[in-house]
């Protein structure tokens, strides 16, 4: 456990949460909302959560390139509310958003409304109170969802620079730029969990970190098989406008999360997850090029879209990434659309 005091600056600022909250405000600490002051005594709490020293550098962070390390992580860990038991998951996700194929540089500076979303899986969910069901995507009084996200957008922030209209360019941003953090309702899934279909052993807890651009809510209450499901919801993600077509073919990924009667109703039918992935990649292969104005073909041709007259959405099924979640006796899913360059990463949490 770190046993050395921290090192940051201290600012000669009263520690109530008032006076902590304007300062913090003051200098663009924090995302808007209260914090709780990051006192030395606070920060050193929230370090002992990790087996690491104050100063170990657990990644540079884009777009400033700034090493984050235990104690600025636990910093901002703090400042979002977290226990310190939630150290793992927040350290596992930033190491997650620094991998090269998440994309971080480009997720920190665009002008798209892409943020990480945190999918946690294993038993780190039970552990430290994970919401897997009922209003999962925000809404819910479950603190560990709430402010590990927070704590990982403020890191980002705070840490790699990526502050808004300076370095973040975001023309819209969205509510998961302040807290995007989930999990798989592994229990009432017919099909292996997301982190044991990316590698992981079913007993060991993970974090998938997942460029998304907001959630779309699709539901259907007619239909009962998966092929009718499934075509309905293929269809709905196919938009002319979504940012997965300004890449290459297989240079993103959509996350389609179904709520367990949504799954219950297509492994009902004998489909397995891949089953599923394989039927949305097909029904998404042709969509007509006469959807698109004739004045967007030549950017579609540039990024190699165009298949004689058709536009495919993805390159291979593996880029729907399915997941189970939410609540019972609701028909619906979310879909989350990614950034153009940025594909899913998945850590193991160190507990």
């Amino acid at each position: 456990m770190a046993t050395s005091r921290p090192t940051a600056k201290s600012h000669g600022v009263d520690d109530s949460y008032e006076a902590a909250y304007d300062f913090a405000i003051d200098r663009g600490w924090t995302d808007g909302l209260p914090i709780v002051p990051p006192t030395p005594d606070r920060v050193q709490a929230m370090a002992q959560g990790v087996p690491r020293q104050l100063d170990d550098v657990v990644a540079n962070l884009p777009p400033g390139n700034a090493p984050a390390t235990i104690e600025k992580i636990a910093t901002n860990a703090v400042m979002a509310g977290c226990k310190p038991e939630y150290m793992p998951v927040v350290v596992a996700a930033i190491e997650a958003c620094a991998d090269p194929a998440f994309n971080l540089y480009a997720l920190a500076t665009t002008t798209s409304s892409v943020s990480p979303l945190l999918i946690l899986n294993g038993p780190v969910r039970d552990r430290l109170g994970i919401n897997c069901g009922y209003s999962l995507f925000g809404g819910g009084n479950f603190r560990a969802n709430a402010t590990i996200g927070r704590a990982v957008r403020l890191s980002l922030r705070n840490i790699g620079g990526a502050i808004e209209g300076i370095a973040s360019k975001s023309t819209m941003g969205q509510a998961g730029r302040i807290t995007a953090c989930i999990g798989e309702w592994e229990e009432r899934s017919p099909w292996p969990p997301l982190h044991v279909r990316r590698g992981l052993a079913l007993d060991e807890s993970a974090v998938t970190v997942f460029g998304s651009q907001g959630s779309l809510n699709l539901t259907n209450v007619t239909c009962r098989t998966a092929e009718g499901l499934l075509s309905v919801l293929a269809d709905s993600l196919d938009s002319p406008a979504t940012n997965m077509l300004n890449g290459h073919p297989g240079s993103a990924e959509i996350l389609l999360v179904l709520c367990p009667d949504f799954a219950g109703i297509i492994a009902g039918d004998g489909w397995s997850v891949e089953d599923a992935q394989e039927f949305i990649y097909e029904r998404t292969k042709a969509i007509p090029l006469s959807r698109f104005p004739k004045e967007m073909h030549p950017f579609l041709e540039g990024k190699e879209r165009i298949a004689g007259d058709v536009v495919p959405l993805a390159a291979s099924p593996g880029q729907f990434i399915i997941v189970v979640a939410g609540g019972l006796g609701g028909l619906h899913a979310v879909a989350c659309h990614p950034f153009a360059y940025s594909k899913a990463v998945t850590r193991a949490i160190a507990v």
